[in-house]
């Protein structure tokens, strides 16, 4: 039987081809155009938008001519266009990804894009370009690193400051934005919360390594989708569980009632609704079985564990 993660990984693995095919004649050799969100962790489903950028060298502020011909390509392949006013749907210059790593210039778009870029990536065109612009940013975070023994602290230290401002922005962005608040709360438990715990495990691995190794293991953990990585981490028997929870969320979300009930529920609902309870319910059978993944693979001696705390 075809678990609903092999659906959506094929769905998502054919309209990503597409798109490389269809804007491979008209972003230009010197651009990146790039994926984050469900395409590029493989769960894509039927109504899942596209979260994209594109990073240009010499980007001047405004959107070249040929980025609403990109854009028309786009739409005519996943037909949901992503969030107005968000850090996707833009240009944007390549060195913003690669300076301001903290301070006032490093604002909610800029920290976003690098994280995203790293945790769940994924090219539309010019691959190369792009593995080089994740090896760099990656060997900037590795850089602050003092000590073969220890772990990418600099980089733990950014992945958990982005997941808390995740966090913290879903109560503006439901509250006082107005956006759906169901939907987005779900989508923290799983979704959002896979891509932390994948980043925060990958930066587990980089103890005791070099900083070339650091890199090198970091490249290859970051070239994976989310849930791919923490199963190359932690092993197929330690994650059989949490897949299987996980399942149950990209089941449900790629039913169209469903997803449909989730985006106007109305708050009120939220301690009576049975498909919103049951998928919370579930959530914390999922995150439970993240922390046995963890703890099973990471000994209590594990750096890992101190440098979550402190």
């Amino acid at each position: 039987m075809t678990s609903a993660y092999e659906r959506t990984k094929s769905l998502s693995n054919n309209n990503l081809e597409k798109l490389r095919v269809a804007l491979a004649p008209i972003v230009p050799k010197e651009a990146v155009a790039l994926t984050c969100g469900s395409y590029a962790r493989r769960e894509a489903t039927s109504g899942s938008d596209l979260d994209f950028f594109v990073l240009l060298p010499n980007h001047n502020g405004s959107d070249p001519e040929w980025f609403p011909a990109a854009q028309d390509v786009i739409k005519g392949i996943v037909s949901k266009p992503p969030a107005l006013g968000g850090a996707f749907d833009a240009v944007t210059r390549t060195s913003a990804l690669l300076e301001n790593f903290g301070g006032d210039e490093d604002v909610n778009k800029t920290i976003t894009r690098r994280m995203l870029y790293l945790l769940e990536g994924e090219y539309l065109t010019n691959e190369v370009e792009f593995k080089r612009i994740r090896q760099r940013i990656i060997a900037r975070y590795v850089d602050e690193t003092s000590r073969d023994h220890q772990l990418a602290q600099y980089l733990l230290n950014d992945i958990i400051r982005y997941w808390r401002t995740v966090t913290v922005d879903y109560s503006e962005k439901t509250r006082v934005s107005g956006k759906p608040w169901a939907i987005r709360n779900i989508k923290l438990v799983y979704s959002r919360k896979i891509m932390y715990a994948s980043g925060l495990f990958s930066v587990a691995m980089t103890a005791d390594r070099t900083a070339d190794r650091k890199i090198e293991k970091l490249e290859e953990l970051f070239a994976l989708p989310a849930l791919d990585r923490i199963v190359e981490i932690c092993g197929e028997g330690r994650t059989r569980c949490l897949r299987q929870s996980y399942d149950v969320f990209l089941d449900q979300l790629d039913d169209v009632n469903v997803r449909a009930h989730l985006e106007t529920l109305p708050k009120e609902c939220r301690d009576s609704d049975s498909i919103y309870r049951d998928l919370k319910n579930e959530g914390h059978r999922f995150t439970r079985e993240l922390m046995l993944a963890f703890e099973g693979t990471f000994h209590s001696t594990h750096p890992i564990r101190r440098a979550v705390l402190f």
